[in-house]
């Protein structure tokens, strides 16, 4: 046998790494430091708020089992100095789809919906104005593949609680084609998840806003999460700011789309829920912790799926746009550039911005909530650099990155500069594109504005200029609706910048349409004013009533529309089937084809009028004057749309007065907004004042005294 001679001290050396591994094994493991996140969070965050960027921004930093961080910056009144708290609520805007979409989770776990069930399987009395409504599925409703227009932005963002909005939305998709075949696209819309209200309603009997709370916001302790169905006490909701003026409170009228307020902490428990696998801990009275099951983890699974892939459309796969089941994207593309998964959701309103990240292979979420010019897009920033904070500080990632820089950036140029295969006219739902030996020039009213310098091709097939090397566009040819089909897919910095990502971008437009009838013909010349918007609407702060036509530069078979709620944009139609309708043509995946309606005309009383989505216009020719020196009293008709006067030019001053108690608006002879306000006025107009035009509204048989003086 052979002998083996161990020193003392190798002997030693033993007993003391066996004595470390015996403690280590009996002690738990440091928890994971987040000091250097955090200090990077306040600092973004307090920047944002210093340059006027943000009046308020909350901040909730997770894991499955607490909140590591929170924190909030900023004033809940900026105008008092009153500082925003962890209790103040402000509005998620979309963010509340994934609520929405964890409400319907919830009866697919109880059996009381099956996803893939036919729409009209649970709301008979849903039809719209084309066949193929009937192939929709409450799934379509929850990944944005439905079909339907988009937005009935009528009555969606007000200052006063628009509670039949829903139905509203019912009734005009009952009067809207489809925009493509159900379940062939994802196309972002609101439209799909205020729908989803009158599907919980008919399954539960509950009001949504009521089946919520019950079933999400009480078991998750939400106590500052509600839905504006009513003035917030005003020291309860972050307020927020526009040139120096406190606005009104917000009513986001859909509540599944896009109307909960809320706060980051309150939000942290939806956040905690999915890296709970469904579940999220709550203390007892024992001091334990008892497990709150919200939704199954199979419904977690099933709602982080990329359903993308499920519909034949998709010309590029975009990582901002992989929708789940309520989630704009479930491989967001932040983390995914580090290597992590990640479920995230943007909400934006008029006056609020918010962001919902997930990971749980990360195990880390993340809420940000803002006030006054501080969108989605700026939530997701913030968001990125917090958690890629985190990451690195916890070596989950080896440093930090930072934002992609554009004078880093290798940019090959192909020896064959600017390819002609690029060249054309593209268009998406709000503008026009014309792309010129790689020169990028947009719609307006003085025709084709060049946009940049001209690009010129990569080896790859990309087009980039070099002075914007993060930028670059491709053309990509595929089948539509089984025709040959172009588009093109736009790259770009995104988030924190530390990533490109690609999404469609506009459609090219071919030049197969026949010239404009005669009934289009004499229609271009002419202007129509929107006689149906809620007086409280934010879009009337200042917004252009009319509705325009023109003809499309180089597609003369095309008309180009400028509505009121997108004055400075303009929207493509095909109006060649018809002399009263123009219809919505473009197919566009993910965010750029989201809104879109067809424009239709109706004889009333001898008098055309247009219809789009559910706004109604009458034509600005058919205004009745109101003459000097006389007193008219103004009856509001049986469909309370609202009245419209004009005011002739006069060397004299004059003064209108109102005696109403509704609401009033007038505009000059360019439509801008002059004067303002709700029940008894005087309007003045000094010597020499263009001709104006003069709106009242009202409730039905309303009369309203007007005496020009």
């Amino acid at each position: 046998m052979k002998t083996v001679y161990c020193s003392p001290w190798s002997i030693l050396a033993t007993i003391i790494a066996i004595i470390f591994c015996l403690s280590r094994w009996g002690s738990s493991p440091s928890p994971p430091s987040y000091a250097i996140a955090i200090k990077e969070g306040q600092l973004a965050a307090q920047k944002l708020i210093d340059q006027h960027e943000a009046s308020a921004i909350s901040i909730a930093l997770v894991d499955a089992n607490q909140i590591i961080w929170s924190q909030s910056f900023g004033f809940a009144d900026p105008i008092a100095g009153k500082a925003l708290t962890e209790n103040t609520k402000l509005g998620i805007g979309s963010v509340s789809k994934v609520i929405a979409a964890i409400a319907v989770m919830k009866l697919v776990d109880q059996g009381i919906i099956n996803i893939d069930a036919p729409l009209v399987s649970y709301l008979p009395a849903f039809k719209m104005a084309t066949e193929g409504y009937e192939k929709i599925t409450v799934r379509m409703l929850l990944n944005h593949s439905a079909g339907f227009p988009g937005t009935d932005y009528r009555n969606a963002f007000t200052r006063t609680a628009v509670p039949g909005y829903p139905d509203q939305v019912l009734r005009t998709l009952s009067q809207s084609r489809l925009k493509a075949p159900a379940g062939y696209m994802n196309s972002y819309c609101n439209d799909c998840f205020t729908v989803i209200e009158a599907l919980i309603q008919a399954k539960t009997g509950k009001q949504y806003s009521q089946f919520v709370k019950d079933e999400i916001l009480i078991p998750l302790n939400m106590k500052n999460t509600s839905f504006p169905s009513e003035l917030f006490p005003a020291d309860s909701y972050a307020k927020a700011i526009k040139d120096g003026v406190l606005r009104p409170q917000e009513f986001m009228n859909s509540a599944a789309s896009g109307g909960i307020y809320s706060t980051a902490n309150d939000m942290a428990n939806i956040a905690m829920m999915f890296l709970g696998a469904g579940t999220v801990g709550k203390p007892s009275n024992d001091k334990t912790v008892e497990l709150i099951r919200i939704i199954n983890e199979t419904s977690v699974t099933e709602m982080a799926k990329d359903q993308t892939l499920l519909h034949p459309f998709n010309p590029v796969h975009s990582n901002s746009w992989a929708f789940g089941l309520g989630w704009d994207t479930v491989s967001q593309p932040g983390l995914l550039a580090v290597g992590f998964d990640g479920w995230g959701k943007g909400g934006d309103t008029n006056d609020y911005g918010a962001q919902l990240i997930v990971s749980p292979k990360a195990g880390l979420g993340i809420v940000v909530i803002g006030a006054s010019g501080f969108g989605s897009e700026k939530a997701k920033i913030l968001a990125e650099r917090v958690l890629l904070s985190a990451l690195a500080e916890n070596n989950k990632i080896p440093i930090f990155v930072f934002p992609l820089k554009a004078d880093e950036q290798q940019v090959n140029f192909s020896a064959n500069a600017a390819s002609p295969k690029i060249n054309g006219i593209y268009a998406a739902d709000t503008f026009m594109l014309k792309l010129d030996n790689a020169q990028e020039a947009v719609f307006s009213d003085t025709g084709w504005v060049p946009m940049g310098k001209p690009m010129q091709a990569l080896n790859d097939g990309w087009f980039v200029s070099a002075e914007n090397p993060l930028t670059r566009i491709k053309l990509v040819s595929t089948t539509l609706l089984g025709e040959p089909s172009q588009y093109v897919i736009r790259q770009s910095a995104s988030g924190y910048g530390h990533y490109l990502d690609s999404s469609v971008f506009a459609e090219k437009i071919q030049d197969k349409y026949p010239k404009l009838s005669s009934a289009w013909l004499e229609r271009l010349p002419l202007t129509w004013l929107v006689v149906n918007e809620n007086p409280d609407e934010l879009t009337w702060n200042g917004m252009d009533p009319r509705l325009r036509l023109t003809s499309v530069p180089e597609r003369e078979g095309l008309i180009a529309m400028r509505p009121p709620i997108e004055p400075n944009q303009f929207w493509i139609l095909d109006p060649s089937q018809s002399d009263t309708e123009a219809r919505m043509m473009l197919i566009i995946p993910h965010l750029n084809g989201r809104d879109l309606n067809d424009l239709s005309f109706t004889n009333r009383n001898g008098i055309e009028w247009a219809r789009l989505g559910s706004y109604m216009h009458q034509p600005l020719s058919s205004v009745l004057p109101l003459l000097h020196g006389e007193k008219q009293t103004i009856i509001i008709g049986a469909e309370g749309y609202a009245d419209w006067r004009a005011v002739g030019a006069t060397i004299n001053p004059v003064q209108i007065i109102l005696t109403t108690t509704g609401s009033w608006r007038f505009y000059d002879a360019k439509f801008n907004s002059l004067a303002y306000g709700k029940g008894n006025g005087v309007i003045s107009l000094p010597p020499g004042t263009e001709p104006g035009y003069l709106t009242l509204f009202g409730t039905v048989g309303q009369a309203i005294i007007v005496e020009v003086l």
